[in-house]
């Protein structure tokens, strides 16, 4: 058996050179964290084909060290990245087509069809799944119980939503935080992607990017629309006419720990945010608890739609982190046979249950170790009906404008104002014809 080389973030060798080295066949470059499900592979590979694996450990900002290993050329042959990094890569021809792989993979249609989309830019795949997330509703059971409020909670729309959190408001005024729901720009893209586009997507029908960032079929940023205004008002409500959060968790030096504290603590009712939070709040709080006892103490529901015609009945969007091949390399034939090694069912289902993350196909979920995790595989649901974000390029630009819109909203700047605001800092961005208006 060949070796298995293991190099830290700072090791001095450019990735580059590997590819014409004696001793480095394919090279991979990956997150801590998953030692466990890529060195066994890495052995297997070894075995099987009489290469050498080589991988560069990195233990954290991996995004920042790929823009700089792909732009200097130094790129290894296996990535693994942020899958909303896709198009970004992919428009500077950082990525492989994968299409080809893929469409003699038996394994490829087990993935869910809205996750190969996110990773699927022009038409051409440029990434294979490896764990996402969803995003929710998640609760309090105590307060619910202490504030008369019936179990199972499974609200039919906004409505519902804000009413609930003003029954907790009325019975429990010691609660500042009736529902949390992320704002502002010190949450960064969690404003974005947990709260306003959560809502968004319920907030209009789906042609023509209606409860969109982006227009896809025209190619075109979206600076106003009906689904924006409803969502700026949702803000308004939260925050200015109902008063149903306070706004201090929002802009502490640890606002995810200081969230996570203050869940686990009682002091929110309702808190929009994604399905780490079943174990990350216990991390937070340094507690160990048993999923008895966190489904005692929490529970989840959809994030329902507006309510209006054409809306959906609840809405989802995913993140999650992608295998790709550097456009770069030169033995992306081995690269490929890598990552299927890595990608094999059972051992993938084992890691990604015992990780408590989110499996990105479907044999996945039928595996005794995931099936064994009753949380995870109440997620389901979700994730046949899921989307991405809009990862075209400009869009982290586009996220920082929305995160500023909210939170011109707290600051008590008008719903026209704010999306006047939004629109300008689009055209200013990407010129005005890049920008649409929908009426």
């Amino acid at each position: 058996m060949r070796r298995l080389l293991i190099l830290g973030a700072t090791a001095l060798t450019a990735i580059g050179s590997f590819a014409s080295s004696a001793i480095a066949d394919v090279t991979v470059t990956y997150p801590s964290g998953w030692e466990e499900l890529l060195e066994p592979a890495f052995r297997q590979f070894e075995s099987e084909t009489g290469e050498k694996v080589v991988s560069v450990v990195v233990p954290k900002d991996i995004d920042q060290r790929l823009v700089v290993d792909f732009a200097g050329g130094a790129a290894s042959d296996v990535v693994v990245y942020d899958s909303y990094r896709t198009s970004e890569y992919t428009e500077s021809g950082y990525l492989a087509d994968l299409t080809g792989y893929v469409g003699n993979w038996e394994d490829w249609p087990l993935y869910f069809g809205s996750l190969k989309e996110i990773s699927t830019i022009s038409g051409s795949v440029r990434g294979i799944p490896n764990y996402t997330d969803v995003r929710m509703l998640w609760y309090n059971r105590a307060i619910f119980e202490q504030a008369g409020i019936e179990e199972p909670w499974k609200p039919v729309d906004w409505n519902e939503v804000l009413d609930t959190a003003e029954k907790i408001k009325a019975a429990l005024p010691e609660i500042e935080y009736p529902l949390y729901f992320p704002v502002g720009t010190k949450m960064g893209e969690a404003t974005t992607m947990q709260g306003f586009y959560m809502a968004l997507l319920g907030a209009d029908a789906s042609e023509g990017g209606r409860n969109r960032l982006r227009d896809w079929n025209e190619g075109v940023w979206i600076g106003d629309s009906p689904a924006i205004r409803k969502v700026l008002g949702l803000y308004q409500d939260i925050f200015v006419e109902r008063g149903l959060s306070a706004r201090e968790l929002y802009y502490t030096p640890d606002v995810w720990g200081d969230m996570r504290r203050a869940f686990a603590e009682g002091k929110i009712g309702i808190m929009a945010n994604g399905s780490w939070e079943y174990r990350s709040v216990w991390r937070a709080v340094g507690t160990e608890k048993t999923p008895a006892e966190i489904d005692a103490f929490m529970a989840w529901a959809p994030f329902p739609g507006d309510g209006s015609e054409g809306a959906p009945e609840f809405s989802n969007i995913s993140g999650g982190w992608n295998f790709g091949i550097s456009e770069q390399s030169t033995q992306k034939d081995a690269a490929w046979k890598l990552i299927e090694t890595i990608l094999d069912g059972p051992k993938y289902a084992a890691w990604v249950a015992k990780q408590g993350r989110v499996a990105v196909r479907r044999d996945a979920l039928e595996a005794p170790e995931y099936k064994a995790d009753a949380y995870l595989s109440s997620l389901s649901p979700l994730l046949e009906r899921t989307t991405g974000r809009d990862t075209y390029p400009g869009y982290s630009s586009v996220s920082a404008f929305i995160q500023e819109a909210t939170a011109a909203i707290l600051d008590g700047q008008s719903i026209d104002d704010a999306v006047g605001a939004y629109r300008t800092s689009l055209e200013d961005e990407f010129g005005a014809d890049e920008v649409k208006v929908i009426q």
